[in-house]
C-alpha cells in the first residue's frame, strides 16, 4: 500500500519524465472524429519509435476490436489512423499548447489513453472514465482506460468500446441523401505528389485509375476473366462504399482458385485426397507443387493468400480487409504466373 504523499510523489514524477521526453510527431488533420492523448514513455523505458509500440500495448487492437478501425494497424503504420478519422498526440505538460491544439483542429472527441495525462491537463487528482464535465470549444473529453501493458489491472474494455459508440458506425449507411457521395473514410484520403510534396483530395477518378491497368493475361478462360472485371469495379465504387473494397479482393482470391483449379484439372489432379475426401484449395496447392507446375515460392504465396481468404469469408473472424489496389496488383500478377507457366 502507497501512502497518500507516495503516490502523490510518483505522481510529480511522472511530471518530471513529461518534461524531459521526446515526443512522437503529431497525426492530426480539421474535425476528427477522435484525436487520442497519451503520455510518453518514461521511469527509464527507451523511448519508443512509433505510437504505442511498447510489448503488450492494447491500443491498435482495441482499436479494431472496437470498430473504429476497420483493419488492425501495426505501430509502424501509425500515420494510417488519419484515414479513419482519428489523431495521435502526446502531452507534454505544456496545457496552454494543448488547448491551442484542440482550439485549432477541433476534433469531436478528445479521448486521454489512460489518466495519468489526463489528471495533469484537467489539474485534478481524482477522475473517473468515461466522459468529462470539461469541453474544450465543441470538443467533448473523453478518459479511457489505459492500454499500457504496466495498467493491465485496471484495464477495462467497456469504456472504449463506449467511445467507439459515440461516434457512430464506422460502416456508411446508406440513403437517397448519400447514395452518390464518397464514404467518409475516401473523403480523408489525400494523394501525395512526390515531386511537389503537395497533397490533392483523392477522387473517384483515383480509385478507377489505380486498377485501370490491372489485368489478366488474354489466355486466361474468358469467363475467370470476367469475374475478376468484377472485383476491378467493386474497387472503384468503394470509393463510394468503402467495404465494396473488402469484396473486391475476395472476389480476385475467388478468381485466383478458379485458375488454380483449371489448371489442377488440365493436370489430372484427383477429385478426392488422401484422407477420401473432395479436394480443397490447399491440396490442389500441394499436388501442383509436387508435380512441378508452381514453384516453392509461389506455393507459399498460395497458401498466404488462401489464409486471407479464409479472413475475409470466414463469419467467426470475418473482417473488412480495407482498400489497397496492391493486393489486386500482385493476386493478378500471381494468376499470371500460374496460368501461363
Amino acid at each position: 500500500m502507497y501512502s497518500r504523499h507516495k503516490c502523490w510523489a510518483r505522481y510529480n514524477s511522472f511530471i518530471s519524465t513529461l518534461e524531459r521526453t521526446e515526443m512522437l510527431p503529431d497525426v492530426l488533420s480539421i474535425k476528427m472524429k477522435i484525436i487520442f492523448c497519451g503520455a510518453p514513455i518514461g521511469n527509464g523505458q527507451e523511448k519508443g519509435k512509433f505510437y504505442y509500440d511498447s510489448p503488450g500495448d492494447k491500443f491498435w487492437d482495441i482499436l479494431h476490436e472496437t470498430g473504429l478501425t476497420p483493419v488492425k494497424l501495426k505501430p509502424e503504420d501509425y500515420k494510417f489512423v488519419s484515414l479513419y478519422g482519428l489523431g495521435l498526440t502526446y502531452f507534454n505538460i505544456d496545457r496552454e499548447a494543448l488547448t491551442a491544439k484542440i482550439n485549432k483542429y477541433s476534433p469531436h472527441i478528445f479521448c486521454f489513453n489512460g489518466k495519468k495525462a489526463a489528471k495533469s491537463y484537467l489539474g485534478r487528482r481524482n477522475i473517473e472514465y468515461g466522459f468529462q464535465e470539461d469541453y474544450i470549444g465543441p470538443t467533448s473529453i473523453f478518459v479511457a482506460p489505459s492500454t499500457s501493458v504496466n495498467a493491465g489491472r485496471y484495464w477495462d474494455e467497456t469504456w472504449w468500446f463506449l467511445l467507439a459508440a459515440s461516434v457512430g458506425p464506422t460502416v456508411k449507411r446508406i440513403n437517397p441523401a448519400n447514395y452518390y457521395e464518397p464514404d467518409e473514410i475516401c473523403k480523408l484520403m489525400k494523394n501525395l505528389d512526390l515531386n511537389t510534396g503537395k497533397t490533392t483530395r483523392t477522387t473517384e477518378k483515383d480509385f478507377i485509375r489505380a486498377i485501370n491497368d490491372v489485368e489478366l493475361h488474354s489466355s486466361v478462360p474468358l469467363h475467370i476473366r470476367n469475374m475478376f472485371e468484377i472485383s476491378k469495379a467493386l474497387f472503384a465504387y468503394g470509393y463510394l462504399y468503402y467495404p465494396f473494397c473488402t469484396l473486391a479482393v475476395e472476389q480476385a482470391l475467388k478468381c485466383l482458385e478458379a485458375v488454380l483449379s483449371r489448371k489442377y484439372d488440365i493436370k489430372g489432379g484427383p477429385r478426392l485426397n488422401e484422407d477420401g475426401r473432395t479436394t480443397v484449395f490447399r491440396d490442389k496447392i500441394e499436388y501442383l507443387y509436387s508435380a512441378g507446375m508452381i514453384s516453392g515460392r509461389q506455393k507459399k504465396i498460395l497458401h498466404d493468400f488462401r489464409h486471407l481468404r479464409n479472413i475475409s469469408f470466414h463469419p467467426e473472424y470475418q473482417q473488412i480487409l480495407g482498400h489497397y489496389d496492391g493486393t489486386l496488383r500482385v493476386l493478378v500478377h500471381l494468376m499470371n504466373e500460374v496460368w501461363l507457366r
